[in-house]
């Protein structure tokens, strides 16, 4: 795979250093436990004890470590050594019989795990694959990984959101209110060279093709307010509580699951691979 050598660099020393407060701004607020428990109601679906999973952009491990506790075998990769670091330490302190195993690795060198397949599966949660620029070359790297009739779930940034634009608009900021709907392409965090992009199911689904095809897909944070609302969440965590479990009746029905903070899509690898996967 052909990649930009310094937006890898700079997508590094961003996770290096998001690594750091990830956990007091997602993954422990009020906010980041309902929608982490929404993607592992259908990882939980979609994987089961003893089978060989790829995780990519794992982060901090936590979504492994859950899997893990469920017999699942997980091999989890991200770009960041310290993510890795600290996702080996919560693997320790949870004392797992089959720990999963991290490496640091970008999802643009995935072709690297050639000879460690075929996995019975993969996943990406929250966002990571956002920052992935050519998802086409993921998608034929992956199926090179995977067997047929693998499942790959994958958790992306939706577009339409109203709680975002209802939020900003009440704080004086339009601009920022429809900068999802506006603009397919932003920096990340005013980083040069990291780009986030937030491609719709309809084009993410056409990236995927012909090594993939979608099963389902639904939304995640729908009526479950964005994590930027945690000061409010922490003052209502029942009613938080109650919006996840409406999330999850209507979280695959149309219409509904296109106003969600981010989508959660479910592929199966078909037998179809593009030709240019085949002569690397």
């Amino acid at each position: 795979m052909s990649f930009n050598s310094n937006s890898l660099q700079s997508a590094e020393t961003y996770w290096n250093a998001a690594a750091e407060t990830y956990e007091q701004k997602f993954t422990g607020t009020t906010i980041g436990r309902a929608r982490r428990r929404a993607v592992w109601h259908d990882l939980e679906r979609a994987f089961r004890p003893n089978e060989r999973i790829l995780e990519l952009n794992c982060g901090t491990g936590i979504d492994a470590v859950f899997l893990a506790a469920k017999g699942v075998q997980i091999l989890g990769c991200d770009i960041a050594p310290r993510m890795i670091e600290l996702a080996r330490d919560l693997a320790a302190q949870e004392e797992l019989p089959n720990p999963p195993d991290f490496r640091v690795l970008p999802t643009e060198n995935l072709i690297a795990l050639e000879q460690e397949g075929p996995f019975d599966g993969a996943f990406s949660n929250f966002s990571g694959l956002n920052c992935v620029e050519d998802l086409s070359q993921v998608a034929q790297d992956l199926g090179r990984l995977l067997k047929p009739r693998a499942r790959f779930l994958i958790c992306m940034m939706g577009r339409f959101v109203p709680w975002e634009i209802l939020w900003f608009l009440a704080h004086g900021r339009p601009q920022r209110a429809f900068l999802r709907l506006r603009e397919y392409r932003t920096s990340c965090a005013g980083v040069s060279g990291l780009t986030v992009q937030r491609p719709a199911v309809s084009q993410i689904t056409r990236q995927m093709e012909p090594t993939f095809r979608l099963l389902r897909w639904k939304g995640i944070g729908i009526t479950v307010p964005p994590s930027y609302l945690e000061n409010l969440a922490c003052r209502f965590p029942t009613l938080i509580d109650r919006l996840a479990g409406v999330d999850q009746h209507i979280g695959e029905l149309p219409l509904f699951r296109d106003m969600a903070d981010c989508v959660l899509l479910e592929f199966e690898r078909t037998s179809e691979m593009n030709s240019n996967a085949t002569g690397r």
